[in-house]
């Protein structure tokens, strides 16, 4: 299965739609896009993700599937902030856990899962389209190149409108974690 990863155009911070230059950006997606042949496109719940993804299925198409697992890292709860030095410091750390936020473990499981049940219907799509998050694309990076042994999962800093493409052999097994 071919797998291309999208990162969601850019958005506004208050109303977490997309801006103008967002949709340009998905559109400049769509046209770098337009010889492929996409059978699917998966995304995170949020509307940013949403709305890019609307755009790419009304150019190729083809159905969009929410995957709520996709959906973005829940931020540092506001009556939590005196952990933010805490909550920076490890927040790509495999390892680190707190119980007062989504622990960088926890997060990769989710996204992981989500991913799993995409790979298991590799016999009905040959290419499929993710349109995620930063974050999201970041522990996916994690699932297709291992976890560095110093357990700190590499960031991927992404414009908006980012591609990446590569083809999935197999799927992570769960239980490893």
């Amino acid at each position: 299965m071919k797998i291309i990863f999208v990162k969601h155009g850019k958005s506004s911070f208050k109303t977490d739609k997309l801006t103008l230059q967002g949709k340009l950006q998905i559109k400049a997606v769509a046209h770098y896009l337009k010889n492929e042949k996409i059978d699917a496109i998966f995304c995170a719940p949020e509307i940013r993700t949403l709305q890019s993804s609307k755009m790419l299925e009304k150019a190729f198409k083809t159905p969009v599937y929410i995957v709520k697992e996709f959906g973005e890292r829940a931020l540092l709860p506001q009556k939590f902030q005196n952990l933010k030095d805490d909550f920076e410091k490890y927040y790509l750390s495999f390892n680190y856990q707190n119980e007062n936020f989504e622990s960088c473990n926890q997060y990769l499981k989710r996204v992981f899962l989500g991913f799993n049940q995409i790979l298991e219907q590799e016999n009905s799509f040959n290419t499929v389209v993710i349109v995620a998050h930063s974050s999201t694309l970041c522990m996916l990076n994690a699932f297709i190149n291992g976890i560095p042994k110093d357990n700190q999962i590499k960031w991927l800093q992404l414009n908006s409108g980012a591609v990446i493409k590569f083809f999935a052999k197999q799927r992570f097994d769960l239980d490893k974690l």
